[in-house]
């Protein structure tokens, strides 16, 4: 699990390249079925900061409220793509993340855990998923612990983790063995958990959360997002949100200082194909 291996320059151009014309594909279905997308996380930094990628960035992130990501669901499952897959935490049994990828059929990236589950690990769009989150302080705190601990429940139920932190291992592995024991099965401790991400979808609510980013759970306002606005990414022009001010201090604090040399990269996959791409 422990990651060392970088990429080298042609290497990473050729995959941020790849992943610029699956983000002109993505944004083209959502635009052909009218849903709104953003782009979040290190991508809306990269939009920012950059017009395009930060140079040592190897992924796209992109955001969208849970009424969009179902009508991208449908138009996946009523029509399926010969080059593309959208995996969802309930139409892949082994898929252990309750956010969805969009997903480049006949390549590989192939992560740490990939040997743990029943399918191959695609170059991919992570798209993350926003649901209502009740207004009483009291139901707020409740509910967003209870998402966590299921979101919890759904990454050990399939992926048995290593970490550099031993007591975090330990707590890990633990968990990994004890629903391995107990007779519950992985997707039906998936299905409770998008149960509750979507406990108040038909409430009157003015605040939302991003349950599958666990570490952070950020709670945000329709505000942040609309009226969204266009900033140039590489040579096209993506959805940002409103605020993307106040969400990527939230994020990185003063985000257009960029990080000590040292830090400026990310660790490659231990295998990459990009197949006839």
């Amino acid at each position: 699990m422990f990651k060392s291996k970088r990429y080298d320059d042609e290497t990473l151009k050729h995959l941020q390249k790849v992943q610029l014309m699956m983000l002109k594909d993505f944004i083209k279905i959502c635009e052909d079925n009218d849903i709104t997308y953003f782009v979040i996380g290190g991508s809306l930094l990269g939009a920012v900061r950059h017009n395009g990628f930060i140079p040592w960035d190897d992924d796209i992130d992109v955001i969208m409220f849970r009424k969009d990501f179902e009508k991208l669901d449908k138009v996946f499952s009523e029509n399926p793509s010969d080059k593309y897959h959208l995996f969802n935490v309930l139409n892949e049994e082994t898929y252990h993340y309750t956010f969805a990828r969009f997903n480049l059929k006949n390549t590989i990236l192939e992560e740490w855990w990939a040997k743990q589950v029943d399918y191959t690990v695609n170059i991919f769009i992570d798209i993350f998923i926003i649901d209502k989150i009740p207004d009483n302080n009291i139901k707020r705190f409740i509910h967003r612990w209870r998402c966590f601990t299921l979101n919890q429940m759904v990454l050990y139920s399939i992926i048995k983790h290593e970490n550099e932190s031993k007591i975090k291992e330990i707590i890990q592995q633990t968990a990994y063995y004890i629903l391995k024991i107990i007779p519950i099965s992985p997707m039906t401790i998936k299905k409770r958990c998008i149960k509750s991400y979507t406990k108040y979808e038909n409430i009157e609510c003015k605040q939302y959360c991003d349950f599958p980013s666990v570490h952070l759970m950020p709670i945000y306002e329709k505000k942040d997002f609309f009226p969204l606005k266009k900033v140039k990414f590489e040579d096209i022009y993506v959805n940002v949100p409103n605020d993307y001010d106040k969400i990527l201090t939230r994020l990185y604090g003063n985000y257009m200082e960029l990080p000590p040399e040292d830090k400026r990269f990310r660790p490659a996959p231990e295998k990459l194909d990009f197949g006839e791409y």
